[in-house]
């Protein structure tokens, strides 16, 4: 094969490759209407749900946790998950998961932390019943669990002042 044949499949596949990469990362709006109100149902991605509700990430990026409690979380050694079950129509959910998400991103939990996240409708139902399965009552509702184990629960807002410190005091058990 002579060097210009060559490069140009090289320069043909990089581009096949790139085009391919392309399309399989463009996102395109989960949204449906249920009752005249808009919102997202089913199990979601963060990248998603910062695709169809761009405000929620500002409200992630504009969040500054407390310093002090961040360092004790990032000597969190033992791998957790987290199942949250949230609702875009709700207003506990628009405040709480953003923050949540900041805070494990500044805490480097994000390799530790196997995280699910669940959008329920009005009536806190999707398709499934895995909201009926893990009690939900309130959105939003964050399960931590290690080792298939309820370590426990932040339901609506934190116990305490701070949602990161309901974190660390849960993850320490």
């Amino acid at each position: 094969m002579s060097k210009s044949i060559r490069f140009n499949f090289r320069v043909i596949l990089v581009i096949a490759v790139l085009l391919l990469f392309a399309c399989q990362t463009r996102l395109s709006s989960k949204k449906v209407m249920i009752d005249g109100r808009e919102m997202l149902v089913g199990p979601l991605s963060i990248r998603q749900l910062f695709f169809d509700y761009p405000e929620w990430k500002k409200l992630k990026e504009a969040y500054q946790p407390d310093s002090s409690i961040i360092r004790k979380l990032k000597k969190i050694d033992r791998p957790f998950q987290v199942e949250i079950f949230m609702a875009t129509w709700c207003p506990d959910s628009k405040r709480e998961v953003p923050h949540f998400l900041k805070i494990i991103d500044r805490a480097h939990l994000n390799k530790k932390a196997g995280i699910k996240m669940y959008a329920l409708n009005r009536k806190l139902k999707m398709d499934n019943d895995l909201p009926e399965q893990y009690g939900i009552k309130r959105v939003a509702t964050f399960i931590f669990l290690r080792d298939g184990k309820e370590l426990g629960r932040i339901v609506e807002r934190p116990q305490s002042f701070l949602l990161e410190e309901d974190i660390l005091t849960i993850l320490n058990k």
